[in-house]
């Protein structure tokens, strides 16, 4: 009886020992299976690193399509690499470019885009623009990235420089803006403001497109139209830009907001606006997120000298990178084709104020509801359609672009007279032109 018993046992120990075993093997294998899952998701999710420099409104859109982006795609995981501005987003990318390690994806200014294009390291996309999904005869400016008969750059959104006003201070003093027939109208407004209420009549932007756009709206141009000379000392340029700098330093009727990490000048500038410091700004279409429009109106730019406004209508560009591995060249486009359908580019435009990419964006109905709320952002389009111009193409690669940077700052930061500054910025670029020239 007690050997039976003893057997019952030594089965019974037996069977428990068996099954903790398996439960064991059972639990390492649950976990194996985890682990290689999981192991086998992260793979799945190829990263493309993107480079762009925006703040403010521009930066919270962007992050919330990157998060939407990610959230749909099984593939690809988008990687914001976020840089200061344009200019920072170029210096960085130079560097990743010099060390073989260049993102998938960027976003660059057109000055900044046509550097990157001289130097022969975007990938051609027309391959990916043919695709029949892309839609490419829906899109805007398309043309703008094309360099050497190569699309280098498709366009992320369009941008034009509009003029903000304070419509109260406006009211107060009986201006009529949109009456206004030129920019010296808008500078003797400007004294009236200034004489009246002591504030800032009107805030001039630190940014070269805008002084570009003066000389420009006053009948003058980069380059003659052979595109031998350079003519950035021409009557036309030193007339608006000597008008601009006596305004700001002799009559002190406008300012000029430089320097600061960034955007940060650009975004004191609205401030002051904002807050009753200065009475209006010329500002770009991109501005609209940042400002509130119970208190500013948009309004379009002004001519010079009796010549009619001609603002320049520019897409800021997405590039790819040659040295990209091929997958990563996918993501991006996956990407770039999220970002500008309709519904997506029209959900930019709204919070932000940029033009979007695609033509059947404006009767999406998130555009449409945006538009009830904000007729101003119909504005930027319209002046698109009726004056816009198109960019400067520098053909030294933006060496040109970079003396009519530096005699920028001589006018509006050290107030030198207009025909000193670009005197010596046009000889020093017509020296670059004449070297491209040579070598055709």
């Amino acid at each position: 009886m007690r050997n039976k018993k003893n057997n019952i046992r030594k089965a019974f120990l037996y069977f428990i020992s068996i099954a903790l075993i398996l439960v064991g093997v059972i639990g390492c294998s649950q976990n194996n299976l985890a682990e290689e899952t999981a192991e086998q998701g992260t793979k799945e999710k190829t990263k493309i690193e993107f480079y762009y420099g925006l703040g403010g409104k521009l930066g919270e859109t962007m992050d919330i399509i990157i998060k939407d982006f990610n959230s749909s795609n099984e593939k690809y995981e988008i990687v914001p690499i976020v840089q200061g501005n344009y200019s920072e987003t170029l210096q960085t990318l130079q560097a990743s470019l010099g060390a073989k390690n260049p993102p998938a994806l960027a976003i660059n200014a057109y000055p900044e885009f046509m550097k990157l294009a001289q130097s022969k390291v975007l990938l051609p996309l027309d391959e990916y623009i043919n695709q029949s999904e892309y839609n490419k005869s829906d899109i805007l400016l398309l043309d703008q990235g094309k360099y050497n008969n190569e699309t280098l750059g498709v366009p992320a959104y369009i941008a034009t420089q509009m003029m903000y006003y304070r419509k109260d201070i406006f009211e107060k003093h009986n201006v009529d803006f949109d009456s206004l027939d030129s920019f010296e109208q808008l500078a003797e407004a400007a004294k009236l403001i200034k004489e009246k209420e002591g504030i800032t009549g009107w805030s001039v932007m630190w940014y070269t497109e805008h002084m570009i756009d003066y000389a420009r709206s006053a009948g003058g141009d980069v380059v003659s139209k052979d595109g031998k000379t350079v003519t950035i000392d021409s009557e036309e340029w030193i007339y608006a830009w000597d008008n601009v700098r006596k305004w700001i330093h002799e009559d002190e009727i406008m300012d000029t907001v430089y320097g600061g990490n960034g955007w940060e000048w650009w975004y004191k500038t609205i401030d002051n606006v904002m807050n009753g410091k200065s009475a209006g700004y010329t500002g770009s279409s991109g501005d609209g997120g940042d400002l509130d429009f119970s208190k500013v109106a948009t309004g379009m730019q002004k001519g010079f000298k009796g010549s009619e406004a001609r603002p320049v209508a520019v897409s800021v560009m997405f590039n790819m990178f040659k040295d990209s591995s091929d997958e990563e060249k996918k993501g991006a486009w996956e990407f770039v084709k999220f970002f500008t359908e309709a519904n997506q580019t029209a959900y930019w435009a709204a919070e932000t104020g940029y033009i979007p990419v695609r033509d059947s964006a404006v009767n999406t109905e998130v555009f449409q509801n945006k538009l009830k709320d904000n007729p101003y952002l119909a504005v930027p389009i319209e002046q698109v359609k009726t004056k816009g111009i198109p960019p400067f193409v520098d053909p030294t690669g933006g060496k040109i672009y970079a003396e009519i940077e530096l005699a920028k700052d001589k006018v509006l930061i050290e107030n030198k007279p207009a025909a000193e500054a670009l005197k010596e910025a046009k000889e020093k670029a017509q020296k670059e032109l004449d070297k491209v020239l040579n070598q055709k």
